[in-house]
């Protein structure tokens, strides 16, 4: 697919652009094309793009007669429309692809790290993962190979610790590529809030940067903490243990979403609301798809209406999903 570090989420059917912003910018589309609009839902980029990416660190990615360049918060094009691909900024420099190679430009358009790699991902406590003939590393903000393409797969540093895979087994190094949490898990997590979930023999459970289980709990499934939560799943229930894992919310949800600004998404009755803490309903559940909040605001669907909502569940953006642009450039 030809992306542009896009989030794309399926609605039934109905592919939204989810991209964040900063605190006063959210992306909105109109008569088929996308721009910005503030946090009171007043237009302040006026529509004009294929495809929109998030703002970060003041720009964000957008496309144009298929290609892909950046814009300001002022909606002024600060690097021309010239890459069929590329990234959001993160640490200073973002990836972007030129003649089917990827590499990594600054906040003016220069080529600081060479089109070189096959594909490459963003930068992180200032390494990002890169892939070269099928393999994965990592490289620093020089351009050097920290960690050669000798991987299946890399993942995002976090906390200290990137997640590598080979022979189908994970584990974890350290930002010189020393191996710190042995390869033997069948599935690996990235480290959030101090724990990481990982697999091994059929049977889940979270891990400290010790490689040691904090706690005892039984789960199917899980998501990585986020905001001192965590979602599990035990049959075809889902409820949210703390970092001590104790149970916050009993398993009581067909389907919920990780915690974000304080609430999260929980479904009952078919329908999607949002819950705090304590897994009470603090926006009724009346939408068909939500997504999380971000900086005070989510998007929802009812019917064909798409929609930004405040934490009263007030809507400050509408429109209807005709108005969508097509998705099909992107393909």
């Amino acid at each position: 697919m030809k992306l542009i570090t896009l989030i794309f989420v399926a609605f039934g059917g109905l592919f939204l652009v989810s991209c964040s912003g900063p605190p006063t910018l959210y992306p909105i589309f109109e008569k088929g094309k996308f721009g910005y609009a503030d946090v009171s839902g007043r237009v302040v980029i006026t529509p004009a793009y294929e495809q929109c990416g998030e703002f970060t660190e003041g720009l964000a990615v957008v496309m144009k007669e298929g290609l892909v360049g950046f814009i300001d918060t002022n909606g002024k094009v600060v690097i021309d429309f010239q890459y069929p691909n590329a990234g959001r900024f993160s640490e200073g420099l973002a990836h972007a692809s030129k003649d089917g190679k990827t590499g990594f430009i600054d906040k003016t358009g220069k080529v600081v790290i060479p089109f070189e790699f096959d594909y490459a991902f963003d930068f992180s406590e200032g390494l990002a993962s890169i892939a070269a003939s099928n393999k994965f590393g990592y490289v620093d903000k020089n351009g050097t190979l920290v960690v050669p393409p000798t991987y299946q797969f890399t993942g995002t540093f976090s906390q200290g610790l990137g997640q590598v895979v080979k022979d189908d087994l994970g584990g974890y190094v350290d930002k010189t590529g020393k191996v710190v949490i042995e390869l033997g898990y069948t599935s690996a997590s990235p480290f959030r809030e101090g724990f990481a979930i990982v697999q091994k023999n059929n049977e889940n459970e979270f891990i400290d940067k010790t490689n040691k289980k904090p706690f005892e709990v039984k789960f199917d499934s899980a998501e990585p903490f986020s905001g001192g939560l965590a979602l599990i799943g035990v049959g075809n229930q889902v409820g949210f243990i703390n970092t001590k894992g104790e149970t916050v919310v009993a398993p009581s949800f067909k389907y919920a979403r990780s915690f974000a600004e304080g609430m999260a998404v929980a479904l009952q009755d078919g329908k999607m609301g949002y819950i705090d803490t304590k897994g009470e309903f603090v926006i009724k559940p009346q939408f068909s798809a939500a997504q999380d909040f971000h900086n005070g605001l989510a998007m929802v669907l009812v019917g064909s209406e798409v929609s930004y909502i405040n934490t009263k569940g007030e809507k400050v953006w509408t429109r209807t999903s005709a108005e969508m642009p097509s998705l099909e450039t992107a393909q």
